[in-house]
């Protein structure tokens, strides 16, 4: 197992069980609250990283396999993600307690599995405008851009 693969599973590891221990604590009348910045409920913003940010490990497995990434826009990426509020608007903490649970063994199960070369693949991503390695994309995804949204509902709810 290489170093670095188990260093970004463990920080995957620590963002999940913070995210939650964020739910668990969620009073809930705040669950419906809604986040500023994505303009969002509280209890969906938590479902989007329960969901999306961990489902990520799809497209590094398609990086892993030489195929080309999708071509997504910005635009298609926050529409996806309105999208996903519209249709999980009901969802509930034991619903997003259990996302969580199995995304992140699974995300933290694959980076942990991952070596020194795989964590170096490469991938050209339209989203940034040129090419990111499968540690990159993992670290942005679920670590920088999960942790933005847990500091903004933990923001929304004090």
């Amino acid at each position: 197992m290489s170093e670095r693969a188990q260093l970004l599973a463990d920080t995957i590891q620590a963002f999940n069980d913070a995210a939650m221990a964020f739910v668990d604590r969620c009073p809930e009348e705040a669950w419906r609250q809604i986040c500023p910045n994505e303009d969002w409920q509280v209890g969906v913003v938590a479902r989007h990283v329960a969901d999306g940010h961990f489902q990520v490990t799809r497209l590094a497995k398609t990086m892993l396999q030489g195929e080309p990434l999708p071509e997504l826009t910005m635009e298609q990426v926050i529409e996806q993600g309105n999208t996903h509020a519209r249709e999980h608007a009901d969802c509930t903490p034991e619903e997003v307690k259990k996302l969580l649970a199995e995304n992140g063994a699974a995300a933290v199960a694959f980076a942990a599995g991952l070596s020194d070369d795989d964590l170096d693949r490469k991938g050209h991503l339209a989203l940034v405008g040129g090419e990111v390695s499968v540690e990159q994309l993992l670290t942005f995804v679920i670590i920088q851009s999960g942790g933005e949204h847990l500091t903004s509902m933990q923001t929304t709810i004090a």
